[in-house]
């Protein structure tokens, strides 16, 4: 009777076993209900290390044109989705970072981001993939064949290898709204250090222009690839191409849509050619008007920089404003050769609604002197710029110079 009843148990839990599915198949309780049907849902995070780990094992690779190593040792990074082809403008592709940096990973695939969302969590098995660069920009991928001169470098990753080597973790829970690009510092677009610690990775470039936004030029005309060139907003100088350019491939969904024009910022993933920065947009959603204000073409009003620095929100890049001359406090033609005077937007001397411009430089960036400091007079109207603050209570405007004067 003993035996009878083992058997009838054991063929219970086989039963019920067999019933739950491979989504409840998992001894360590990891595995989520339903398990995903994309990739390789036996993975186990094991030996999981950071992308810049991951690239300071290969930096000499990564640090060649061209270069290429295959992957023997187990390892694993553990990343999530920042961009992928829901556009077209990125192809074969996803860009993935976790807190430590990006990598871009090539897939001889479309439909990626069906199943490789945006804010999706991954886990990739590296050994057996490659690690390269094309032109210094890192990639984990497979091997290239280049048909003209049958060299060989980075490439894709088969399908059904790929298929092997990742793992959707938390499956149907990708939150887009969690991938919060980091801002760009214009100021440090040569810096090579700055550029390799941050290659990859989904930012954002406030405050530009379209250089080629005339109202009917598209993204990419005739099915070529363009590399669009900015314009700082902010100075109204136009961005070294060499140095930074917006790249857009000529089979993007947008490719015939019209550049738009306006002051933007833009948002993409930030690879590299060599040592040029391309931004690359996932889609025109990327685009966002800029904050009204601050710029050359619009300087903020007295008014307007007042809520800033009384909202906190100044920050501390260089802005431009404009106001009336109510008083001149100094001019220093000597050694430092720089004014202090404040403006309002009536030229009253009302108190709460003015901004002392503080050291203050003539046109250029020039030093004042005795012939020139006489054009700083009460009710002449200006266009300033520099960085806005709270000083003790004073509400000021310095470090900049003087741009109009009328």
């Amino acid at each position: 009777m003993k035996k009878i009843k083992f058997i009838a148990l054991a063929f219970l839990a086989l039963t019920l076993g067999s019933c739950m599915g491979d989504g409840y198949a998992d001894p360590d309780l990891t595995e989520k209900v339903p398990a995903s049907p994309w990739g390789n849902n036996s993975l186990r995070e094991k030996n999981v290390i950071s992308i810049a780990d991951l690239k300071t094992q290969f930096a000499t690779i990564i640090n060649s044109d061209n270069g290429y190593k295959l992957i023997e040792k187990d390892m694993m990074i553990k990343a999530v989705v920042t961009g992928n082809d829901v556009s077209g403008n990125i192809y074969n592709q996803v860009s993935v970072q976790d807190a430590s940096g990006a990598i871009i990973i090539a897939i001889n695939g479309s439909g990626l981001s069906g199943y490789l969302p945006v804010g999706q969590e991954i886990l990739v098995n590296l050994k057996g993939l490659y690690i390269g660069s094309y032109k210094k920009l890192p990639q984990i991928g497979g091997v290239n064949t280049k048909l003209s001169d049958g060299s060989l470098g980075i490439g894709k990753i088969e399908r059904a290898i790929w298929n092997e080597h990742f793992k959707i973790l938390n499956p149907g829970e990708a939150d887009a709204s969690t991938v919060v690009p980091e801002e760009f510092d214009l100021t440090k677009l040569t810096d090579a250090a700055y550029m390799e610690a941050n290659v990859g990775k989904l930012m954002t470039l406030k405050k530009v222009k379209f250089a080629s936004a005339n109202g009917t030029n598209v993204w990419a005309p005739d099915d070529t690839n363009t590399s669009l060139e900015l314009i700082d907003a902010e100075t109204g100088k136009r961005i070294n191409k060499n140095n930074l350019v917006v790249r857009n491939s000529g089979y993007s969904k947008f490719a015939n849509e019209v550049v738009p024009q306006g002051v933007f910022d833009i948002t993409g993933i930030f690879t590299r050619f060599g040592n040029t920065w391309q931004i690359v947009l996932r889609s025109t959603d990327d685009l966002r008007a800029s904050e009204t204000g601050g710029t050359l073409e619009k300087p903020y009003t007295v008014a307007q920089a007042l809520e800033k620095i009384n909202a906190g929100t100044a920050g501390d890049a260089k802005v431009y404003a404009t106001g009336i001359i109510v008083k001149v406090k100094d001019v220093d033609t000597g050694t430092y050769g720089n004014g202090t005077f404040v403006i309002s937007d009536d030229g009253k001397d009302t108190e709460g609604k003015t901004l002392e411009v503080f050291r203050c430089f003539n046109i250029d960036g020039a030093k004042w002197t005795e012939e020139t400091k006489g054009i700083l007079v009460p009710g002449k109207k200006v266009v300033v710029s520099g960085t806005l603050l709270d000083y003790n209570g004073t509400k000021e405007i310095k470090g900049g110079n003087l741009i109009s004067i009328k």
